[in-house]
């Protein structure tokens, strides 16, 4: 298992298909900090009338951040997709199978491949938006609190992060790439409260079946973020994330194991 890892992991970090997506992001998020560097300043009135002029700090882009980290439901599509790879387009998958290689080893390798890929992507892009946040903008006094608040939201969206990681490997599985990926979008998305908050406003008598979906959307969690903060939420976000991962995994390796690979 280890050197089936370690192969995948080698052919991931060496497709420019992962260094092209790093560039891309993290070109787009220095733009978006040199920007507000240039436009940064605001100006806000005191009680006494005066205009203050106030610079962004590097505490207020955390909150921004954090308060984004629900997109990493979506980019987790990328670590998955660079480790699989097209594998039933490029016949790859069927020559593993035909070479003898256990089922089980090959879903499992891949999951736990396109996790570590995925922590790695984590890892470069959070680690670049916080040094390109440091050189540009003030750190503020409360610096320190605001990467403790900030490192509890993360710990906070990692098993939710892992549960999409192990829908959309399973999706990979039993799915061609591209309808792996729009079920996956679909899932996600219909899961998503706001979409069930419509749908209820016109069907009241769907809210029993919405709290029910509610409660089991990885979207859940980031919404209620925002209103309970991250130490009443964790617990329930790493049941949340673990139930995914747990069932899509056990799923995922009972359909492979019947799965035809023409």
């Amino acid at each position: 298992m280890v050197n089936y890892i370690n192969a995948e992991c080698y052919k991931a970090f060496h497709r420019k298909y992962m260094y092209l997506f790093l560039t891309v992001i993290l070109g787009l998020v220095a733009a978006f900090m040199l920007l507000l560097r240039v436009e940064g300043l605001r100006q806000s009135q005191t009680a006494e009338g005066m205009i203050v002029i106030q610079r962004v700090s590097v505490s207020e882009l955390l909150g921004i951040l954090a308060m984004s980290l629900s997109t990493g439901l979506y980019f987790l599509m990328i670590a998955a997709d660079i480790v699989f790879s097209d594998q039933y387009k490029h016949n790859t998958l069927k020559n593993e199978v035909s070479y003898g290689l256990p089922r089980i080893r090959i879903y499992l390798g891949k999951l736990v491949s396109a996790a570590l890929v995925a922590i790695a992507l984590c890892a470069v892009l959070l680690g670049g938006y916080l040094l390109l946040s440091c050189i540009l903008f003030p750190a503020g006094e409360e610096i320190v609190e605001s990467l403790r608040a900030f490192g509890l939201w993360l710990l906070t969206a990692i098993p939710l992060w892992l549960g999409g990681l192990g829908l959309f490997i399973l999706l990979q599985f039993v799915m061609k790439n591209t309808a792996a990926t729009i079920t996956y979008v679909m899932i996600v998305g219909f899961l998503g409260s706001g979409f069930m908050d419509l749908l209820t406003a016109f069907m009241p008598s769907l809210e029993s079946a919405a709290n029910l979906v509610r409660a089991i959307s990885l979207n859940t969690p980031f919404s209620l973020l925002g209103k309970r903060g991250p130490e009443e939420v964790m617990g329930y976000a790493w049941a949340l994330g673990s139930a995914w991962l747990g069932v899509s995994t056990l799923v995922g390796l009972a359909c492979f194991r019947k799965k035809e690979i023409s």
